[in-house]
């Protein structure tokens, strides 16, 4: 035993000091790193040192003081300019990074985003509307494989636009990103159906083509059992055949056809449902408690192994939709968790049975509500409900919420349950009213009544502030964001339910006569 230790101890001894040789310290320069990163070294007022500048070169100028040092990149010219700073980035170690940066924005501009390129792919975040308070900017999940990188600033913009930048910072955190931007695609045949087309730049095309080109990439679609059926109380609530399984089959063919990935949501009902209605499909509504698990299992089992026959099978599965009071009243109320939690895993058991890569979701209204989250999951945590992501809906009206607080939530969230979120539904009014001068569901947008006016320019600012916000969220544990309601346009003999009106017409993607709207550059210049 004394031979073993004098043997192993100079091995060892040896094996430390060439780890030290193998990895020798370097500096920031030699790494490649941002170079000039706060642009403090200036040799003219457009000519920052590492930085090339290309278009409009005469739009670059030097501010004083910047964010925490003494300088800052500036966009502006008094009349429209196109400019391009930009800093080429290389030995750089292979493998996923993140970029931040703080900015100033007066917004206004066609585009203006933070960007970074790696020879294959851009990746991209819209500068928020600031005006004169710092705020950071941030790319995830960048992935450089040659061992370089080019990062830059773009502006496409009006005369007077005006944006500042400043404290580059690149790190390499090794986590892969995608930023999930849908929109929910239920109603579009219901809309076609009846006659609406929708327009881009006065040209009519097929809306998820419109949808694709301005970056859209993922598709919530909600599945009613059998709408429309004379048996359903209240009865007749949709046309026959629309968010049946018919018609949601038809829509993912359509959405994987645009390269969209797919979210399908069981309502497990013949209509709509949310926290405090959960009717039973009229086929169940007669079963015991045990036939209603079944019933669970095989029509979700069912439905999950059509989609993927048809080449569709959904990335993302939400049992139920905003279902703090449960599901499937009365059986599964919230009330009694033992039960609820146990038809959720006969909807978790069906999908993975089908398809062990898609990741199941449970949805609830009122993101930010810590308690009623902590209550919630917790619950279903002690009665062994499986799940693999929280879904939540985040409306500034419903919620009275900024996106900073929606933040601070969403950090606490994460690391208490430790899953990843996913905003389920974000809505914004962009018209103070519906077509005829009614208030519709949104009557106003919360804290940003006054910040982001109900317009279009308004709607599109929130929204980039909304996924700028989302990026930075916990660590980023927060997916995406997916929109209420983008589709559903003002059009005859459309409405929430037959001989209903449409009262979400004033916050969709698309004007009252279905022309895209500023909005869809939120989707567009965030990747």
């Amino acid at each position: 035993m004394n031979l073993l230790r004098v043997l192993v101890i100079p091995i060892l001894l040896l094996c430390s000091c060439e780890k030290k040789e193998e990895i020798p310290e370097i500096t920031p320069e030699e790494t490649g790193l941002i170079k000039n990163s706060s642009y403090e070294k200036v040799e003219a007022s457009s000519d920052f040192l590492s930085w090339n500048n290309d278009f409009d070169i005469d739009a670059i100028s030097v501010e004083t003081p910047g964010y925490m040092s003494d300088n800052a990149l500036r966009h502006e010219k008094p009349t429209a300019y196109k400019v391009y700073t930009n800093q080429k980035i290389t030995d750089l170690q292979n493998g996923f990074y993140k970029l931040t940066a703080w900015i100033k924005n007066s917004g206004g501009q066609n585009s203006c985003y933070m960007m970074a390129e790696n020879g294959l792919t851009n990746r991209m975040t819209s500068l928020p509307v600031t005006q004169n308070k710092w705020k950071q900017v941030i790319i995830r999940g960048i992935e450089v494989k040659n061992n370089e990188l080019t990062i830059g600033l773009f502006s496409d913009a009006q005369e007077n636009n005006w944006c500042l930048i400043d404290n580059w910072e690149l790190i390499k955190d090794d986590k892969e990103y995608e930023f999930l931007k849908g929109g929910d695609l239920s109603e579009l045949s219901y809309i076609e159906q009846m006659g609406g087309k929708f327009f881009e730049n006065g040209v009519e095309k097929d809306c998820f083509e419109i949808l694709k080109n301005n970056g859209m990439n993922l598709a919530r679609l909600r599945l009613y059992n059998d709408p429309g059926n004379p048996d359903f109380e209240p009865s007749n609530r949709l046309p026959e055949g629309i968010q049946n399984p018919s018609d949601i089959l038809s829509l993912a063919a359509r959405a994987k056809a645009a390269n969209m990935q797919i979210l399908l949501t069981f309502h497990y009902s013949d209509y709509w449902t949310n926290g405090i209605s959960q009717t039973k499909p009229h086929e169940w509504k007669d079963l015991s408690y045990e036939e209603l698990k079944q019933a669970v299992y095989d029509f979700t089992f069912d439905l999950m192994t059509q989609m993927k026959e048809q080449g569709t099978t959904p990335e993302f599965v939400s049992l139920g939709n905003e279902t703090a009071g449960g599901i499937l009243f009365p059986d599964g109320e919230s009330s009694n968790f033992s039960k609820l939690s146990e038809l959720f895993n006969q909807g978790y058991d069906a999908v993975k049975a089908v398809s062990p890569e898609t990741k199941v979701i449970i949805h609830l209204d009122d993101a930010g509500n810590a308690d009623k989250y902590d209550w919630y999951f917790g619950s279903l945590d002690t009665y062994g409900a499986k799940y693999d992501i929280i879904g939540a809906s985040y409306y500034p009206f419903w919620t009275k919420k900024t996106v900073d607080e929606i933040a601070e939530w969403a950090d606490y969230q994460s690391k208490k349950l430790d899953k990843d979120i996913l905003i389920m539904e974000t809505g914004y009014n962009w018209n103070p009213t519906l077509p005829g001068g009614w208030e519709g569901q949104l009557k106003d947008n919360g804290p940003y009544d006054n910040i982001y006016p109900s317009s279009r320019e308004g709607q599109k600012n929130f929204l980039f502030e909304c996924f700028n916000g989302i990026k930075g969220m916990a660590n980023g544990r927060v997916l995406g964001d997916i929109y209420w309601d983008p589709v559903m346009i003002s059009v005859p003999g459309v409405g929430w339910e037959l001989g209903g009106p449409n009262v979400v017409s004033n916050t969709t993607l698309f004007d009252f006569n279905g022309s895209s709207l500023p909005a869809l550059k939120a989707f567009k210049y965030n990747n």
